[in-house]
């Protein structure tokens, strides 16, 4: 619905139709004159006066082109805005569908009121008092339509040639659409009512339809979708936009624009045909999961199965400039020059699980969203052995998004005490506590705060049976280790290497993954480590440590076997440290140390 984009900027049509092609070059040549700038030619004049020329000046430019959305409301606008038409109003919310006309948009809300705004010539946004229980609306250039619950249509706004006068008795309504000045409504018997200018034969070419399941309406030109997938379509044909191709079928919805017409199909693709001077039917390559369509004067959009949009056709106002950050979008609406999106903010965690460390401390759990407008969303714990208070702090309280905001964070807080403790859940859980607001899933996150204290209890002995001490003594400075010393007597050359014994046991609640490092032998001193008959030394020395799984209660042994050379004197004495490191948290850890002393 628009006038050609060959022009600087949209200029509105005449309420009627000129009578003759003098009269209608006449007041194309006005309109240029007041917008003060040469006019360019356009290839897709019509024949006939149906091009409804501009009737007076206005300084549309595209400097005005823009995209806004209502501060705390579900619904975007952007492209051409000079009228308003893209001004969403402020606090708009709980919208459930919307529509565009020339200059004018329509937003029905969940209590079946309307809200509209823009352009107002003609009483086209001039709501009738007391209008309720509207289930659908549409927008024409200068009228706007209703269809309420009870299957009766209302009309208001421009009506110079019949397009609000609603033919008396119609009722049994299920779908309404309108043209440039021109209305139709699809009834539940399948057949198709149309009222005002007859053009082109708009208002006959309705007439005796049957089966129809769903109507469009183009400015000048119309189309139905029969209840087999195919479609019929009449009214003006510049630009072959009412040639449908042929074996064209599985259409489930369709769309038209000034002189281009489009279908969706059963599988989620769009096929267009008609006028393509602005790439409007240039669908865009690998465009799928379509679910709805809309089109503008001459572009288009698709709404894809993911919430996004995607728009190609004129851009020269901007619409088809999709607002970064798009998305959760359920409803879409072209008018001429400007769009309208219908957004549902939908919240979820980020994941369904996660698992913490008791020493955590704060824990962000991201809660993502779609959507562009404000969207306030709450949360609480609801559930999990872990006691708040004392194994974690999470008051509950609301996430706030503004308006672009994608994601937020719930913050955690996991206390860390002495206490040995089995593994823990807790549950928290999403509500949606402001309007527009979803949810999507996961709407619960499970946070498992893993087992506590699990102690690497290190022993160490000079025998692989008995003799060790460390027993539930806990040292992790070497200064404080426990230590069990042998003597060597010097003898002037390499002494036969020493042994000790090191047990590692796990004293927590649960299985645990504990570290076993072993320090590395001072001058003149060789270390070597075994497991079993095992040579672990690479592992004892790593970054990371030999990785031992324990049961609760389990122990590996280590052996640790010092070797002393003749350089070393009597009275000297050269150590060497064991560690055990809970893999957990890395935090518990307990060490031990092996002492060689040289006597005469």
């Amino acid at each position: 619905m628009g006038a050609s984009p060959a022009t600087p900027a949209p200029v509105r049509p005449l309420r009627g139709r000129p009578r003759s092609m003098a009269a209608l070059l006449a007041c194309l040549l006005a309109a240029v004159a007041a917008l003060g700038a040469p006019a360019r030619a356009s290839a897709h004049a019509p024949a006939h006066a149906s091009a409804h020329a501009p009737a007076h000046a206005s300084a549309h430019a595209p400097a005005h082109a823009s995209a806004h959305a209502a501060a705390d409301g579900t619904v975007t606008a952007w492209g051409y805005d000079l009228d308003g038409q893209a001004d969403v109003p402020a606090g708009l919310d709980g919208v459930t569908q919307v529509a565009a006309g020339y200059y004018h948009s329509l937003a029905l809300r969940f209590d079946g009121t309307v809200t509209a705004w823009g352009y107002n010539g003609d009483g086209q946004t001039g709501v009738p008092a007391g209008l309720d229980g509207v289930t659908q609306l549409a927008a024409g250039y200068y009228h706007s339509l209703a269809l309420r619950s009870d299957g009766t249509v209302t009309a208001w706004g421009g009506n110079d040639l019949g397009q609000a006068g609603v033919p008396a008795g119609l009722d049994g309504v299920t779908q309404i659409a309108a043209g440039a000045f021109y209305s139709m409504a699809l009834t539940s018997d399948g057949t198709v009512t149309a009222w005002g200018d007859d053009v082109h034969g708009l208002i006959g070419g309705a007439a005796g339809l049957t089966g129809v399941a769903q109507i469009a309406a183009a400015p000048y030109h119309a189309l139905a979708l029969r209840s087999d997938g195919t479609v019929t379509a009449w009214g003006m044909n510049v630009e072959g936009e009412t040639d449908v191709p042929a074996g064209l079928g599985g259409v489930t919805q369709l769309a038209a624009g000034y002189y281009h017409s489009l279908a969706l199909r059963s599988d989620g693709t769009v096929t267009a045909w008609g006028g393509n001077d602005l790439g409007q039917t240039s669908v865009p390559a690998g465009l799928g999961g379509v679910t709805r369509i809309a089109a503008g004067s001459h572009h288009n959009l698709a709404l894809r199965s993911d919430g996004t949009v995607t728009a190609w056709g004129g851009n020269d106002l901007g619409q088809t400039s999709v607002p970064a950050g798009l998305g959760g979008v359920t409803r879409i609406a072209a008018g001429s020059h400007h769009n309208l999106a219908l957004s549902r903010s939908a919240a979820a965690f980020q994941q369904a699980a996660r698992t913490v460390t008791e020493n955590a401390g704060t824990v962000p759990l991201t809660v993502t969203r779609t959507g562009t407008a404000s969207t306030t969303v709450g949360y609480a714990h609801t559930g999990g052995q872990a006691a708040p208070g004392s194994d974690f702090v999470l008051t509950p309280g609301t996430l706030t998004f503004a308006p672009g905001q994608t994601t937020a964070a719930v913050m955690l807080s996991v206390r860390d005490d002495a206490v040995p403790e089995a593994a823990e859940t807790l549950t928290i859980t999403l509500s949606s506590s402001g309007a527009g607001a979803e949810l999507r899933s996961p709407v619960t996150m499970t946070v498992t705060v893993a087992a506590s204290d699990q102690r690497p209890d290190a022993l160490i002995s000079t025998s692989a049976g008995s003799g060790y001490v460390g027993d539930n003594v806990y040292t992790a400075g070497a200064s404080a280790a426990q230590t069990r010393t042998t003597t060597m007597r010097w003898t002037g050359r390499t002494l036969r290497p020493g042994g000790f014994y090191v047990r590692v046991h796990n004293d927590g609640t649960t299985t645990a993954v504990i570290a076993v490092r072993g320090g590395r032998a001072a001058a003149g001193s060789t270390v070597r480590y075994f497991s079993g008959n095992t040579d672990v030394t690479a592992g004892m020395h790593s970054a990371s440590g030999l990785r031992v799984a324990l049961a609760r209660g389990a122990h590996r042994l280590i052996r640790v076997q010092l070797e002393l050379s003749s350089a070393v004197r009597p009275g000297s004495v050269r150590h060497v440290a064991v560690w055990g490191t809970w893999n957990g948290d890395g935090t518990r850890s307990d060490l031990v140390r092996a002492a060689v002393k040289v006597v005469r």
